[in-house]
């Protein structure tokens, strides 16, 4: 790119720089309604010699940076697009406490936060150091009633459906909401996270309405950016470039 940049101003016959004082001249030209007025003044346009110091001094700053890695997309290169199962799958790992993405528990802290201002129950402020992340897991044991992620922990339960583009099958939220209920018992406080593009109240969940959390794709995004602020810088970039790509869904 600098270098394209760089021979638009170095050819013999470019009329780059001259071209820039006409555009200004023409943009110092529009006013808004109601501003003062002023008489266009004429612009000397650019050196072109100084053009070119100035790009070939960014050059070697911006490779640098080209070369570091930060400019890349992980999450595009593996294919992640809108695909529910391996977004979810990448979700799981950023609310697992424990595996190495560097933000501990803070996305899954945040996740407690909303279901204790949204669901009955005394859920705890954050998980239990021998809290457990799954997908694809099958709580009550049938097949089909398959959840995409499954948080177990000693004091409380979660099921978190991943929605992009499918739809809610019938009775669905209804049923995994008892699926919870049953697997936390009275003893623990339980709720269903349906994550969807908008954050909607959903409606498949009959009588347990209460029990579900709405939240949507950009709030993840924004726990996971306020997640890595505090973070070394491979996490942060882990983590705000998933943000990036999940905000874009």
């Amino acid at each position: 790119m600098i270098s394209g940049l760089r021979d638009c101003f170095a050819g013999p016959s470019s009329g780059l720089a001259n071209d820039l004082s006409d555009l200004f001249d023409a943009l110092r030209g529009v006013a808004l309604i109601g501003a003062v007025q002023t008489p266009p003044k004429h612009s000397r346009p650019p050196p072109t010699g100084a053009m070119i110091d100035f790009l070939d001094s960014v050059r070697a700053p911006l490779q640098s940076v080209d070369a570091s890695g930060l400019l890349s997309d992980p999450w595009a290169a593996s294919g992640l697009r809108r695909d529910e199962v391996r977004n979810a799958s990448v979700l799981r790992w950023f609310l697992d406490p424990r595996a190495g993405h560097g933000c501990a528990g803070s996305l899954l802290t945040d996740l407690l936060e909303r279901a204790n201002r949204t669901a009955p129950g005394d859920f705890p402020s954050r998980p239990s150091s021998t809290c457990t992340v799954s997908v694809e897991e099958c709580p009550d044991g049938d097949r089909a009633s398959r959840v995409d992620i499954q948080v177990n922990d000693p004091g409380f339960f979660f099921v978190i459906e991943v929605k992009l583009d499918a739809q809610e099958q019938p009775g669905q939220l209804a049923r995994y909401c008892e699926i919870a209920a049953a697997r936390a018992t009275a003893m623990r406080p339980w709720a269903v996270i349906f994550l969807t593009l908008s954050g909607r109240t959903p409606s498949t969940a009959g009588d347990w309405t209460d029990r579900v959390v709405s939240v949507s794709w950009k709030q993840i995004a924004r726990s996971l950016r306020a997640a890595a602020r505090d973070t070394a810088p491979v996490p942060r970039f882990l983590a705000t470039s998933f943000a990036t790509h999940i905000s874009n869904l």
